[in-house]
């Protein structure tokens, strides 16, 4: 028996020491831009938001030229989100507290009695702002050199990210019209909550994101080996993203959207929905693997 546990423990010492020496580290930096998109036809997206991120990461290679590797890490990305136009009004940020509730309207035009979950009118434009927690874990594939030129080309795909939301803003821009004027009330100048002549405000809305994200993405590019094989790593690459839950209530309740006031329809539509207002983000990356 202990000459069983003995060979065990040297078999298990030998494999941990062997996955030590194919792990590769390396950190990266990623520009990006990302966009909202909903699966709601009254909500589009309407504009998107130039961000950052920041991440280390860890390769385990299976193959001593690292073809095939295991990905996994941990990134911390700034200012994701995006622009929605709801055409719909309705309680968008129903968990939101807002300072300072006489700075907007119902959807009666009417001072809300609660300034918490303020239903805001149609045409209301919402600027979303969320900096994640990220941890990815994906499968990265290499080629062989490319001739004598010391590059490779590379396949991230897929990766999985496990995102957590640190703090998130929002930007309201809602028309400043009669209830009569909703329809079709579409100046830009119009818009802005408070309605100043300055910058709009940005409310803290982290307790309407949704607590936890999950995202779907793949990755290519290539890399060069300015020394010995082996050796320091310098990488390029595009990346694409895509949130598989709803950036909003995406386990929380339906929403009732409210129709433009409109003159000559006396009773309003009313639609109850739960959108999947999905985030996209395409990214540069630049890294180094040592």
């Amino acid at each position: 028996m202990v000459k069983k546990i003995t060979l065990l423990t040297a078999l298990l010492l030998q494999g941990l020491y062997g996955f030590g020496q194919e792990i590769k580290f390396g950190v990266h930096v990623d520009p990006f831009f990302s966009f909202l998109a909903s699966d709601y036809s009254n909500v589009e997206g309407d504009g998107f938001n130039f961000g950052v991120g920041l991440g280390v990461e860890a390769e385990y290679q299976f193959n001593a030229e690292g073809n095939y590797a295991l990905t996994f890490g941990a990134d911390f990305s700034f200012n994701n989100g995006g622009t929605l136009l709801y055409k719909y009004g309705g309680n968008i940020l129903p968990n939101t507290d807002f300072d300072n509730r006489s700075d907007f309207r119902n959807v009666n035009g009417d001072v809300p009695a609660s300034s918490q979950g303020i239903p805001l009118v149609a045409y209301t434009r919402i600027n979303y702002r969320a900096n994640y927690v990220e941890i990815p874990v994906g499968l990265k594939l290499r080629t062989n050199e490319l001739g004598d030129s010391y590059m490779r080309a590379f396949f991230h795909i897929p990766i999985v990210k496990i995102m957590v939301p640190v703090s998130a803003g929002a930007r309201i821009f809602s028309p400043d019209a009669s209830a009569a004027g909703f329809l079709d009330d579409n100046d830009s100048t119009r818009y802005g909550i408070p309605q100043t002549t300055g910058s709009v405000t940005e409310r803290n809305v982290w307790n309407d994101i949704t607590p936890i994200q999950v995202s779907l993405g793949l990755g290519a590019g290539v890399e060069l080996t300015p020394n010995q094989d082996g050796g320091l790593r310098i990488y390029a690459g595009v990346y694409y993203h895509s949130g598989l839950i709803d950036i909003t209530g995406g386990f929380g309740d339906q929403t009732r959207f409210f129709s433009p006031q409109n003159p000559n329809t006396p009773i309003d539509e009313f639609q109850d929905r739960n959108p999947r207002n999905g985030m996209h983000n395409i990214a540069l990356r630049l890294g180094v693997i040592f």
